[in-house]
């Protein structure tokens, strides 16, 4: 093994430390993103709710 060798695995290693730093924040966005979109599914489908079991419930107006 010659210093040159040594070096190379170096570079090899930060590479993978790199990606991996740069890969976990793409997967935490995605996976918030997610959980975004489930929360406000979730408040709609609660809403929806709440205006059907109102008494003299409308149809929420549409803008022209």
């Amino acid at each position: 093994m010659t210093a040159y060798d040594g070096g190379r695995e170096g570079v090899r290693l930060v590479s993978r430390l790199a990606g991996v730093a740069i890969s976990v924040p793409v997967v935490a966005g995605f996976v918030l993103l997610a959980a975004a979109v489930l929360v406000g599914r979730s408040l709609l489908g609660v809403g929806r709710k709440v205006l059907e079991a109102r008494p003299g419930a409308q149809e929420p107006r549409k803008a022209a």
